[in-house]
């Protein structure tokens, strides 16, 4: 591209028209010899100014068609010249710069849109390319999205030529082809199987990521140095020996590493751009192989603790019987197992099942089976032996069992409750032989555990009670045999009637006998009625405060006993609020009374049920405080306004010093937490006059009243007679 003309245009036109000037004189006056001598250069000189303007507008024309856009700079630095395009916004922002702007104020207007630190290492950049002027080819991005490709060249006479030209339609196919390749490496690096590009030597050319880490750190540099080894046949036609149709099988072998079992597929010889190569795909079916062996192992085995499962097991008792063989089977239940694994953690509560099958392994003879049949049961099968060796052989489990184990430094209890039975004496067939075992673990858990009970015919009569009972209970809870009755409580201070405790009875037809309730809250529980129970329960008392209303009477309050797997309920504390504002009755008339054998374990089940009984308003009161159960830390984590002092407290006050230690202690902490305290179980005068003297104002009890119909407390109210 030619300079631009370096002749001042302005004196060019100046020379012009002096010359012009002189001529039209010269043709009015008369004129001395020396003035043709004048006018001739002069005329000369506009010549040579014309040419020169037509010249630079011919230029500037060329400069303004061009797709390039052009700027000059002095040696100095200065801008002397640019053809700068508006549409890309270069003479917008260096107009405003004056007319001979310094390159760092156009580098700084240029890049006025980047942030502080990227500006500076751009401007950097490019004034170091500008100082070189080398002619070498860079790209920029301008601040309207446009990319440049630029090139600076130094003029003889120290300028330097700036040439820039959009390549933006090219940067786009590029971007566009780069981001084609690379969403397909992307999609073979995300391949769930190893992709193996393998030239025609064997030599790597491509591997993905799951290929990388098949063979640990990085990938080989080929085949012959990977390790593979094809064990399946080898395909005369395939590449490297690999089947192009079916899957062929490999293994690999490498240091540091298990053995791996590969499945390999190969493409048939493949050529491009000169190269000659195939593709292997390549998935590790180590862990199918194992989990297969796994399953084979399973069908026998218990994954976790290595015992023989129940199926194995069963089929050994029904072989032993089959062939008439004398046995002894135990059923194993580990005591409070579901506390530890709550309380600790499922890790823990393995541990606990693992020790405990390899001390009843070590406890029996070789030949004896042992298997887990699920949870945290467990059995014994001890082959040949007689009903004489039954009773020494569970108290051998029993004491293996017993001792505590420490895990991760912490130390538990671990015991269990077992059931023995016999064969052929009390079964000969799987099903009876092991209902019998059941029914003696039954009576063995009944015993708080740590327990043996052998089994006795007396226990199928018992058995076969228990389900009559559980059938009972049903029809009864549907048929409303049940009822509550009420016992009262009295304020020693003012002699009245402040409250009472909801009881719940049952009278049977179908049994012909008073069910103790004791025994109604084990067949509750048995049935899975117990949250029914609860419910019919929370309605009858709501119904009775509603037909009480405000007469003086009245117990002020009422408590109702609610069991643990009701306060576990989410819905319970809705479901009260609910039956108290259909009945309208208010929440403070109706006391829950949590049950003494809530252990500590369970605080963090019930918790939001009980602040959300809080929030409704019904008041709380601790049952049985004292008892073994509850005590010091049920108080201070629980919300409750009541302590109801258990029956064995009361019952040896007035004489016994540690009841009297006991009661005082009590009164003090409710004193120091606000707690009102109330004395179950009271059936003499000393006891009540001690309780009084302690500070233990309310009372209840057989002294106060039995448990009588809520009619014989709260006589109906009489009926006004309408008049004639």
């Amino acid at each position: 591209m030619p300079h631009p003309p370096r002749l001042n245009l302005p004196l060019l036109c100046l020379g012009t028209a002096l010359a012009a000037a002189l001529m039209l004189g010269l043709a009015w006056l008369p004129a001395p010899p020396w003035a043709l001598l004048l006018v001739l250069p002069l005329g000369l000189l506009g010549w040579w100014a014309c040419r020169l303007r037509r010249e630079g507008s011919l230029w500037r024309q060329v400069m303004a068609a061009t797709p390039y856009r052009v700027a000059i700079y002095a040696p100095d630095q200065r801008l002397v010249w640019h053809n700068g395009r508006p549409e890309q916004g270069w003479t917008r922002r260096v107009a405003p710069l004056g007319p001979r702007p310094h390159l760092g104020a156009v580098m700084q207007a240029l890049l006025a849109h980047l942030p502080p630190h990227e500006r500076a290492a751009e401007m950097a950049r490019r004034m170091g390319k500008h100082a070189r002027a080398d002619g070498e080819p860079f790209e920029i991005l301008t601040a309207e999205g446009h990319w440049e490709r630029m090139r600076q060249t130094r003029l003889p006479g120290g300028e330097v030529a700036v040439f820039a030209v959009d390549i933006s339609a090219v940067k786009r196919g590029e971007l566009a082809l780069a981001e084609s390749e690379g969403r397909l490496r992307a999609l073979l690096e995300m391949a769930p199987v190893g992709i193996w590009q393998l030239d025609d030597e064997g030599r790597t050319i491509f591997a993905n990521r799951r290929l990388t880490a098949l063979f640990g750190a990085q990938a080989p540099p080929a085949l012959a140095e990977s390790g593979l080894v094809l064990t399946s046949p080898a395909d005369p036609e395939g590449p490297f020996g690999f089947s192009t149709e079916v899957e062929s099988e490999a293994q690999l072998a490498l240091p540091c590493q298990t053995e791996r079992r590969l499945r390999i597929t190969a493409s048939p010889w493949l050529s491009a751009q000169g190269l000659r190569g195939c593709i292997l795909s390549v998935v590790d079916v180590t862990p199918l192989k194992a989990a297969q062996e796994r399953i084979e192992h399973l069908v026998e085995r218990d994954p976790l603790t290595g015992l023989i499962n129940r199926g194995t097991f069963r089929a050994a008792l029904q072989e032993m019987l089959a062939a008439e063989q004398r046995g002894v089977l135990v059923l194993v239940d580990l005591d409070q197992f579901k506390a530890a694994n709550d309380r600790h953690g499922q890790a823990m509560g393995d541990a606990l099942l693992v020790e405990a099958g390899r001390r009843l392994r070590e406890a029996v003879r070789p030949g004896d089976l042992v298997s887990r049949l699920g949870g945290d049961e467990f059995a014994v099968l001890a082959f040949g032996a007689g009903a004489e060796s039954a009773a020494p052989l569970a108290e051998r489990l029993r004491q293996a069992l017993r001792r505590p184990i420490e895990i991760g430094g912490t130390e538990l209890p671990l015991s269990g409750s077992l059931g023995v039975a016999c064969a052929p004496e009390h079964g000969q067939e799987a099903d009876q032989l092991l209902r019998a075992a059941d029914l003696a673990l039954f009576e063995a858990r009944a015993a708080s555990g740590d327990a043996v009970a052998l089994f006795e015919p007396a226990l199928r009569a018992r058995a076969e009670q228990r389900a009559e009972l559980r059938e009972a209970f049903g029809e009864a809870l549907v048929g409303g045999e049940l009822e509550l009755h009420v016992q009262p409580q009295l304020d020693l201070e003012s002699g009245r009637l402040i409250g009472a405790e909801a009881l719940i009875r049952w009278d049977s037809a179908r049994l012909g006998r008073s069910v103790p309730p004791a025994e109604l809250l084990v067949a509750a529980a048995e049935s899975g009625l117990m949250l029914q129970l609860d419910r019919f329960v929370l309605n009858r008392a709501v119904a009775l405060l509603a037909g009480w209303g405000a007469r003086p009477e009245a117990p002020a309050h009422l408590g109702i006993n609610i069991s643990i797997a009701t306060l576990h309920d989410p819905a319970f504390a809705t479901e009260v609020a609910e039956a108290l504002a259909a009945a309208g009755v208010e929440a403070a008339r109706l006391e829950i009374e949590i049950p003494e054998d809530l252990a500590i374990r369970d605080l963090p089940g019930v918790a939001r049920t009980l602040a959300a009984l809080r929030e409704v308003g019904v008041p709380l009161s601790l049952d049985d405080f004292g008892g073994g159960h509850s005590g010091l830390p049920h108080v201070v984590r629980l919300p409750v306004q009541r302590l109801k002092l258990d029956r064995s407290i009361t019952a040896g006050l007035p004489d016994d010093p540690k009841s009297y230690a006991v009661l005082r202690a009590t009164m003090a902490l409710a004193r120091g937490m606000g707690i009102e305290v109330i004395g179950e179980g009271v059936e003499t005068e000393g006891q009540a006059f001690a309780l009084r003297r302690a500070g233990c104002h309310i009372i209840q009890g057989w002294l106060v009243g039995r448990p009588m119909r809520p009619e014989e407390l709260v006589p109906p109210a009489p009926k006004l007679l309408a008049r004639a």
